[in-house]
């Protein structure tokens, strides 16, 4: 009966090692990129990051894809094609980064472009609540016209759960 040698086990575990060390971040990556990672990686960060009256800074990287909200980013399962605050719709056909600062009670859109609709991020401030939406490109011009004229209420209520 033969036993394995030290030096058989070493070469053996530095193998098993390598393949470890380049497959564990494919696979790490692959499902980080989950719809509902992703939906629960946004709503912790906002819901994280507000106390009344005062928010972190949120940025929106149209270029790069992603959001931000303090030092803590984000990537973005799809375009952001625009970012709707009261008052106010940004574009990512005009602006590449838009940030704000929110404070005392605000909300705000993030309207990315999926194939067959929008991906839509809904939160509040100070609360951080965030809705995510899949809406049709009629209920998204809705939301837009609604946030941009400050009726959110309406339109909030109608699509709550």
């Amino acid at each position: 009966m033969r036993a394995f040698t030290l030096l058989e086990l070493v070469v053996v575990l530095a193998i098993i090692s390598v393949l470890l060390t380049l497959s564990f971040p494919a696979f790490y990556s692959h499902s980080f990129n989950s719809p509902e990672l992703f939906e629960n990686k946004v709503r912790s960060l906002f819901k994280n990051s507000f106390t009344f009256g005062k928010g972190k800074e949120v940025c929106v990287d149209f270029k790069r894809g992603e959001l931000s909200v303090g030092e803590e980013k984000v990537e973005l399962p799809y375009p952001a094609e625009s970012l709707v605050v009261p008052g106010k719709i940004v574009s990512g056909e005009l602006l590449s980064r838009y940030c704000f600062e929110p404070f005392g009670f605000s909300y705000f859109a993030l309207n990315l472009k999926k194939e067959d609709g929008y991906l839509t991020l809904f939160t509040l401030f100070p609360s951080g609540e965030t809705q995510i939406l899949n809406l049709r490109e009629s209920e998204e011009e809705t939301l837009k016209d609604k946030v941009e004229k400050g009726r959110i209420t309406q339109w909030f209520s109608y699509y709550s759960y």
